[in-house]
């Protein structure tokens, strides 16, 4: 090949890879910027979402409701100082900045009064890049699905879906934050609960709780994780007062039960408190905030617990991968052993059943679910355990032992963790999952 033909070919190539990166870079990559302009420009405010700073809904004889974005959060700054709930803020800036014009009179001057623009139903004041718009919301066409719109001061009017009307017309309540306490869980160190019980103490120690007052035991995790949900989900059901002033007409000076989060790197707490009850609600008050408001029974309730609701209520706490082997004795001469390995659970006897693969979900896994009513802690209550019934012998993979005690007295049922000296009632219910029979776990 010739020094020439090489040099054509090295043009040819160069012209290719130019060609290839327009069609790339304009093609492909502007198509989303020209879709993205084309929207906007279709679009009847021609603002993106991010651009809106504030908005003031205006109706006739209704108190203004004025939103304003502080530091990538809403707040209400009328008719009354406060948060503001984020997600509506955001369903009516997306409706906003997505109502599209779809259909324009020129000449709608003469016609305002026909369109409802000349005493707007509805005003919102729109603040985007430094500068105001005023657009006026009019009467439904004669579809029903679209409203007449005209930004103050020009002469278009347009049609646009009458979801922006609906939108924008949410009463005061909607508007505000109804969180009871803003709370991140995965950062939280330490847990009150404070109510004419007790005050309990919960702090998180390597990703689990344990309670730290007035005991301290390993906490039951699902108790907790159910106590934060509540508070973390639960919302105002009604503003009293939007002044907290003369705290004991609500019952909340002193409060009558109380819970205070603190959250890592944070040395203040996070606190909602109860008051009295109104109805099947219950006054409360978030002390960062200015206002009095209603909660449900489910807070109150959670808020009520004494430490036992808080206390690891399981009896056999052994994980099935830790054990060895297991031997439940019932009556004088009644032994079923087995031995787990590879996943499995197999006989070693009675004799009749040896080597035989029992299926888990028949024995095992209820067994583990029952559960203390109640622990007795007392040394004197330690010493009057009634003749166990069942007693279950674990050998864990380390040769170490954990022996498990149950009985029967009257209509009552107990059972006893025999190394820790944990004893307490259970249910019936759970007493009688020991009582199974060998044919019926395969």
């Amino acid at each position: 090949m010739s020094v020439y033909t090489m040099k054509k070919v090295g043009v040819l190539f160069i012209i290719f890879l130019a060609l290839a990166a327009f069609v790339y870079f304009y093609e492909i990559l502007g198509e989303g910027e020209r879709e993205e302009a084309r929207s906007l420009e279709e679009s009847l405010l021609r603002t993106r979402q991010e651009e809106i700073t504030a908005v003031e809904i205006l109706q006739p004889q209704q108190e203004g409701i004025l939103l304003r974005k502080e530091e990538g959060d809403w707040m209400l700054e009328r008719p009354v100082k406060t948060s503001a709930d984020n997600s509506t803020v955001d369903v009516l800036l997306r409706d906003l900045t997505r109502a599209v014009r779809d259909r324009t009179f020129s000449e709608g001057g003469a016609r305002l009064e026909e369109y409802g623009l000349h005493e707007p139903p509805m005003t919102l004041k729109i603040q985007a890049n430094g500068k105001e718009r005023t657009l006026l919301i009019g009467n439904k066409d004669f579809t029903g699905s679209h409203v007449y719109v005209q930004f103050q001061g020009e002469p278009e009017v347009f049609l646009t879906s009458q979801v922006l009307f609906s939108t924008a017309g949410k009463e005061l309540m909607e508007w505000r934050d109804k969180r009871v306490l803003v709370i991140d869980r995965d950062k939280i160190q330490v847990i009150e609960v404070i109510n004419s019980s007790n005050t309990i103490r919960i702090i998180r120690q390597d990703e689990e709780w344990h309670l730290e007052a007035p005991i301290q035991e390993h906490a039951d995790q699902n108790a907790v994780s159910s106590l934060l949900s509540t508070v973390e989900f639960g919302e105002a059901q009604e503003f009293v007062s939007d002044e907290a002033q003369e705290l004991k007409s609500y019952g909340l000076d002193p409060p009558t039960a109380a819970i205070r989060v603190q959250h890592e790197e944070e040395e203040g707490w996070r606190v909602l408190e109860l008051g009295q009850q109104k109805g099947e609600l219950t006054l409360a008050r978030n002390p960062e905030r200015a206002s009095v408001f209603t909660v449900s029974q489910e807070i109150r309730d959670k808020l009520s617990q004494d430490v036992l609701a808080f206390r690891d209520k399981s009896v056999l706490d052994v994980e099935q991968n830790e054990i060895a082997r297991i031997v439940i004795h019932r009556k004088e001469d009644e032994e079923i052993a087995l031995r787990y390995e590879d996943y499995t659970w197999i006989v070693e006897s009675p004799d009749a059943q040896k080597d035989q693969e029992v299926l888990a979900y028949k024995f095992w896994y209820p067994i583990t679910e029952i559960r203390f009513l109640s622990i007795q802690d007392e040394e004197s209550d330690l010493m009057n355990f009634p003749e166990p019934a069942v007693e279950v012998i674990v050998t864990l993979n380390d040769g170490s032992q954990r022996t498990f005690v149950f009985a029967a007295n009257g209509d009552r049922y107990w059972a006893r963790k025999v190394e820790s000296a944990r004893q307490g009632t259970i249910s019936q219910e759970d007493f009688e999952k020991l009582q199974f029979k060998i044919e019926d776990m395969f």
